[in-house]
């Protein structure tokens, strides 16, 4: 960062307290923070060099917000707000403030090598479907690269929308990483959804064989291989020829030749789960021809001491479970009260977390306790039942209580009265995901005292 003053301890905007830098990039650096309003950990991306000298960036800090805000998708980085202060020493900051996430970058899974084909698919959907979502509010990121894709403990997500652009917005320059500017780009053309796709053909195909189709580390570098119009063939065992020619279109030099986000995002998101079932499927022959060699192994040890033995008749049926719909509860109950602790027979729908007075929560550690809250919010999140927002802020709580136990007491019983305004205002859509929730939660209020 040019000339950062900001240090561990500051506080931005009386509510923002700087912990650790996590990554710094050009002027700015992004901080571990903690929300005293909110009383959650969030991550802080800072630009505080001397006004008139940041080249711009303090607009692209304020854009990447927007646009970032404008995106209502679960896997796209969660923006909670945008801000401009005088910080302790007196100079001017502009910041972001986002959800902190847990993960790698997949730049640096690919560090490995390239990824199975199952996991690259199911990845590069994702981000076709968080792309097709940012086409739709009229956003273009223009910086669809490894660095900018994590693999987090919630699932992939789409970081830096920092160049991010309207759809038919024009620029005089050229922003992005090489190997993955469309073409054209380079001629300024204006920003369109083709731009983003042919950056997701060539993540998909880095994904799927170690590199890029195009080796390119300069602009000039990029012009004379999109003149030369070569790229290395797709051949990877196992791929199904519906995703190599996906991935072939979205690299396709003409912008109107490529698919749409929307349409990628399905073409794979078939072949990923296709994929899954083959591998399970796999995994049980696997299983049951392991079990069928032990057995035969135990009979030849057997027969070889009893000469008289009759071979044993063996019948193994192995099956696959069905993918299991969650349905969710109707919700029409009153609103709860601060507090309560729903009566032994509420029926939830799932199985119900131990209230504080059940023998077995006294044998529950914190980290149990906690864990399983986070198991909750991670169940009734994917069933509908609690919006995405407020399980991550649910979830960065009971992470933050579990991390520092200081004073984790109230700060639990806090969580648990929030947990009735959330019920309130829709955050938690079913009586019953707040009920277990708010069981949950007591039962890791008991294991902390």
């Amino acid at each position: 960062m040019h000339d950062g003053q900001l240090r561990q301890g500051d506080v931005l905007a009386r509510r923002y307290i700087l912990r650790q830098p996590v990554g710094a990039g050009g002027m700015s650096v992004v901080w571990r923070a903690w929300d005293s309003n909110l009383e959650r950990t969030v991550a802080v991306k800072v630009l505080d060099g001397p006004v008139g000298t940041d080249g711009g960036q303090r607009e692209r800090i304020r854009r990447e917000a927007r646009a970032a805000a404008r995106i209502e998708h679960p896997n796209a980085i969660g923006v909670y707000d945008y801000g401009e202060t005088v910080t302790p020493h007196g100079r001017i900051a502009a910041y972001v403030v986002m959800q902190l996430l847990d993960g790698v970058s997949l730049a640096g899974r690919l560090a490995e090598g390239p990824l199975p084909w199952v996991d690259a698919v199911a990845v590069a959907a994702t981000v076709a479907d968080v792309l097709h979502a940012a086409h739709r509010r009229g956003v273009v990121h223009r910086d669809v690269t490894p660095e900018n894709v994590m693999l987090t403990t919630d699932g992939v997500k789409l970081l830096d929308f920092g160049i991010a652009a309207d759809v038919g917005q024009r620029d005089t320059l050229t922003f992005g990483t090489p190997p993955y500017v469309a073409p054209e780009r380079l001629v300024g053309a204006p920003a369109s959804g083709s731009t983003d796709v042919y950056a997701l053909g060539v993540l998909l195909f880095e994904m799927l064989t170690g590199a890029p189709p195009v080796q390119a580390g300069t602009w000039d570098e990029l012009e004379r291989a999109v003149a030369l119009d070569q790229r290395p063939a797709l051949n990877v065992p196992g791929l199904p020829p519906a995703v190599a020619s996906a991935c072939l279109r979205c690299l396709a030099t003409d912008p109107t030749e490529r698919p749409t986000a929307a349409e990628v995002a399905a073409i794979l998101e078939s072949a990923s789960e296709r994929g899954r079932r083959r591998w399970v499927t796999v995994l049980a022959v696997v299983l049951a021809a392991s079990v069928l060699a032990g057995l035969g192994y135990v009979w030849r040890d057997s027969a070889r001491r009893d000469t008289t033995a009759p071979a044993p008749k063996v019948s193994i049926v192995v099956s696959i479970p069905p993918a299991v719909t969650v349905q969710p509860t109707p919700a029409a109950t009153p609103t709860p009260t601060r507090g309560r602790t729903p009566s032994a027979g509420a029926t939830t729908g799932q199985p119900s977390s131990l209230p504080p007075s059940s023998p077995a929560t006294s044998r529950l550690s914190p980290q149990q306790a906690g864990q399983a809250v986070l198991d909750v919010v991670d169940r009734r999140s994917a069933a509908g039942e609690i919006r995405t927002d407020v399980a991550g802020d649910i979830r960065n709580q009971v992470n933050n209580i579990m991390g520092q136990p200081v004073d984790a007491g109230p700060r639990v019983d806090r969580l648990r009265n929030q947990l009735v305004d959330r019920r309130r205002e829709g955050g938690i859509t079913t009586a019953a995901a707040y009920d277990e929730l708010d069981a949950a939660v007591a039962a890791f209020a008991a294991s902390l005292t």
